[in-house]
């Protein structure tokens, strides 16, 4: 009946994986279809890895130590062994722990339900099952284990969804995420049918050890979202710190070891490319953007995340590139779950109100997306339904968003959330069943962000929003379309003129109101009130603006 229900799930294009403590000679014993049933068999407790389809045995432990086997025979130890395993009966424990002191070997006992196994130091069945992910290019946040006895904690640990039958020991019970109501295989082909059909809908959100910090209320209370099931949008006036959110979230996803893809439209994330597994391409770097099918390749990798930079490509290029790309994701999370993660910045631009051919390949599958834009307004009414979770920097955008997104109801319905939000503030709300806001403070990036990079420190700013050192009398014309440009100005203006604009705080209005970059508009605001002489007073704003940009 469990073979029944194991083909079930094969039959749907998911893999299965047996992880045991059995040798392979003893498994086809009390298991022939194990070559039919499973992609991979973990066995000896973590040592071995079988592929049936391919007739592959990898070993990944040590083989059993002469002097260890003869030591087990002069204290008495009835004993079998395998490649790497040396299995016995746990009335033997003692005797086997004096014959490892005197061979002088490095073996782990490990029990299962009356069975003692000698493995080899840090082989456990947790080490196999990763080594299997790898190998079937597979990620454990995808990965739900079911185990009843002592040597599954290890393996339970590394699942996504730890599982425990019914007739599992207490500690095996205690640790789980889900407990079956029946024992033994009914306990399987009933968690089967109930959940692992459903794409573990009902549970995974819930677990709480996968819920990501975004930062914390007044009183300390951290503030989390769930991993999985989260259709997150994001938004707020264009400076009020929906980059710096977006970062956080990011940093907290691949400190877990989830795989991201973020299409970033105006190279505002190019630092994310310092964290480990984070790989950047496009924009002005060497590496090209990925042409769809290098792209699925790339999204099959369970430790790598994707930051797509598009800056250096026209609106429209943009918008197709988008399109194409996140046809891939779709594909790629259908048959592997990866990326965890999809993040679309400037989404207005990609899923505009008046609706475009990318909405499809959003609205479908359960896997966690995020989106930030300027307001929900501007997004497509075909993808503001999926919405479940709202996260704003700035009060009115989010009263107006959850107006958009739920009705008028349920702003009068006391969702508003906090009456204002200082800088490095912002609100959330759960919209399911009802919406409930609260208000927190960001957490610290880990990566300093250096907001727009790409954008304002090479691109073209229309003359409107350029900076002008025109000098004390007016008699100069020189335009700073962007910081590079403003920086190379700077140096070459004459003392006269770059003292004149110093005095009016020309420079700390132009990087706040335009660069919208509060805190270096605070820093050079100093340095205008302080009585430098104009070389010092330079000299310190050009290294303030390249703390931040590169220029």
């Amino acid at each position: 009946a469990t073979a029944a229900v194991l083909d079930r799930v094969r039959e749907t294009g998911r893999k299965l994986m047996l992880v045991t403590g059995r040798m392979l000679l003893d498994l086809r014993g009390v298991c022939p279809e194990a070559d039919r049933l499973f992609d991979v068999v973990v066995a000896e407790n973590g040592a071995v890895l079988y592929f049936p389809a391919r007739r592959e045995l990898r070993t990944l432990g040590d083989p059993p130590e002469p002097r260890l086997v003869e030591a087990l025979g002069r204290h008495g130890v009835a004993f079998d062994f395998g490649s790497s395993i040396i299995a016995s009966h746990e009335r033997y424990a003692e005797e086997a722990l004096a014959a490892i002191r005197e061979a002088g070997v490095e073996r782990t006992l490990v029990f299962n339900k009356g069975s003692m196994m000698l493995l080899p130091g840090g082989v456990t069945k947790g080490t196999g099952l990763a080594a299997a992910l790898s190998a079937e290019s597979l990620s454990p946040h995808n990965t739900v284990g079911i185990g009843d006895a002592e040597n599954d904690h290890a393996f339970l640990a590394l699942c996504e969804c730890a599982v425990a039958v019914a007739d599992a020991i207490p500690a095996i019970r205690e640790r789980a995420d889900h407990v079956t109501r029946a024992p033994n295989g009914r306990g399987v082909a009933e968690f089967v049918e109930e959940h692992v059909l459903a794409d573990l809908v009902e549970i995974v959100p819930r677990i709480a050890r996968h819920h990501l910090q975004l930062g914390e209320r007044v009183d300390g209370t951290p503030v989390t979202i769930p991993a999985h099931a989260t259709n997150l949008l994001i938004v707020g006036p264009s400076g009020s710190g929906k980059s710096t959110l977006t970062g956080v979230l990011v940093e907290r996803l691949v400190e877990a070891g989830r795989t991201v893809c973020l299409l970033d439209p105006e190279g505002d994330y190019e630092t994310l490319r310092e964290l480990e597994g984070v790989v950047a391409l496009g924009g002005k770097a060497e590496q090209a953007l990925p042409a769809p099918d290098d792209l699925g390749q790339l999204l099959l990798h369970p430790r790598t995340s994707l930051v797509l930079d598009l800056s250096a490509m026209s609106r429209s290029e943009k918008v197709s590139y988008a399109t194409k790309a996140l046809a891939t994701v779709a594909a790629t999370r259908a048959t592997s779950g990866m990326p965890h993660w999809l993040i679309v910045d400037e989404a207005q631009h990609v899923f505009p109100a008046d609706g475009s051919s990318a909405d499809e390949w959003v609205r479908t599958g359960r896997e966690a997306t995020c989106l930030i834009a300027l307001s929900a307004d501007d997004l497509s009414p075909e993808v503001r339904p999926m919405v479940n979770v709202l996260a704003a920097t700035d009060v009115e955008t989010f009263a107006n968003a959850l107006r958009t997104l739920r009705g008028e109801s349920a702003v009068s319905g006391g969702a508003v959330g906090p009456a204002r939000l200082d800088q490095g503030e912002a609100v959330l709300a759960f919209l399911e069943p009802t919406p409930r806001a609260v208000g927190f403070r960001v957490a610290r990036r880990r990566l300093a962000h250096r907001r727009h990079i790409r954008k304002y420190a090479e691109g073209e700013l229309p003359p409107e929003r350029s900076f002008y050192f025109r000098g004390p009398a007016g008699q100069l014309r020189l335009r700073a379309a962007n910081l590079t440009r403003f920086c190379e100005l700077a140096e070459g203006v004459d003392e006269a003129t770059w003292a004149h604009h110093l005095r009016g705080r020309e420079y700390s209005a132009w990087m706040g109101q335009v660069i919208k970059d509060p805190e270096l508009a605070a820093e050079v605001a100093t340095l205008e009130e302080m009585s430098l002489p104009p070389a010092d007073s330079r000299r310190r704003v050009m290294e303030a603006v390249r703390r931040r940009y590169a220029v």
